[in-house]
């Protein structure tokens, strides 16, 4: 103990002294029983809470960890909800404050494996160890895909990432697609097919499932396969995987049209009016979806003094200056909204 802590100490106990000589012996041991009395029936109160349930009185509950619930065992009622977790998480740090953590990253079906293998990290350790640690990592890479599904799947999610970069689609996309071509091995629809083929027409249905289609010009583009491939490969999947796509509505192509031509909110929302109007009429049934957005595009933009050539629509969109024409003769024939 240093010299500073004792004289606090000293004084301490010479204040409790004389605050007792003060009291008196009696009434001073009065008040700390009851100052003890007190510290220990607020410990208690804080500590051990007893429910009981609002509907039969019941004091028996049960946690339900999953859904961070407390029901009643006798009728069931919800007497807690969104309950936080305080259970201790073990962690671990090394002598050099680095942290282990117990838990690792979570499942990702994007890779063959579910991202759950043992990676080697070889700049670790001594110098003569690399080679060592090279050795075991190509080792360790060569097991991960000993069997043919694996590199089927190691193969295919490869170019997968490529072309949902190709195409900027977001994570879902990316994950419903996964699961798609995994389904499509396991019920071996694979064999003697293209990889490649197989797989950007699972993409293509993805698309379709998260609503955010893309038309088959612009996957043909990304990828360099023909239309027409894609469509016998995804028609073949959705037969044989028994997916049901709904039928693409212009409406979902209207804000991202309406983004690459640098359009207002304005034409935007009009255009997606003039859609539902005209779906009211049966006038966009047998139509492609793609050039009914666009041409609506071209009338609205003229309607509210946005005005874009039919060119640039055209190239822009990757729909002929025809199909808009047509498209937008047979809208406002009917709807009369420029």
């Amino acid at each position: 103990m240093s010299v500073n802590e004792s004289i606090i100490k000293n004084k301490v106990s010479d204040r409790r002294t004389n605050f007792k000589n003060e009291l008196g012996e009696k009434e001073y041991s009065n008040l700390l029983r009851k100052q003890t009395r007190r510290r220990r029936s607020s410990f208690e109160d804080s500590e051990v809470q007893v429910v009981t349930c609002p509907v039969c009185g019941s004091t028996e509950f049960f946690l339900d960890t999953v859904r961070s619930e407390k029901s009643c065992k006798k009728c069931g009622l919800v007497v807690e909800e969104n309950i936080i977790d305080s259970t201790f998480r073990g962690t671990a740090r090394d002598k050099d404050g680095n942290f282990h953590g117990q838990n690792g990253a979570p499942k990702n079906m994007a890779i063959h494996d579910g991202g759950l293998s043992t990676t080697f990290d070889v700049n670790r350790g001594h110098l003569n160890d690399k080679a060592r640690w090279y050795r075991l990592r190509r080792l360790n890479n060569q097991a991960r895909v000993s069997d043919p599904q694996s590199r089927n799947l190691a193969r295919a999610f490869t170019e997968l990432g490529v072309i949902v970069s190709n195409l900027s689609l977001s994570k879902d996309v990316r994950y419903e697609s996964v699961n798609i071509y995994r389904n499509a091995l396991d019920e071996d629809l694979i064999r003697g097919r293209s990889i490649s083929k197989i797989l950007v027409a699972t993409v293509y249905i993805a698309c379709r499932l998260c609503k955010v289609p893309r038309t088959l010009d612009e996957v043909e583009k990304a990828t360099g396969i023909n239309q027409k491939t894609i469509s016998r490969n995804y028609k073949f999947l959705a037969r044989e995987l028994g997916i049901k796509l709904i039928p693409i509505s212009p409406n979902d192509y209207i804000p991202r049209f309406a983004s690459r031509l640098g359009l207002s909110s304005q034409v935007e929302v009009r255009s997606i009016e003039i859609i539902n109007d005209a779906k009211d009429l049966g006038l966009t049934s047998g139509k492609d979806p793609a050039s009914v957005a666009a041409a609506t595009l071209y009338g609205t933009s003229m309607l509210l003094g946005e005005r874009k050539t039919q060119t640039e629509i055209a190239k822009t969109l990757g729909v002929t200056e025809v199909t808009i024409r047509n498209r937008f003769k047979e809208l406002n024939s009917k709807l009369d909204f420029v």
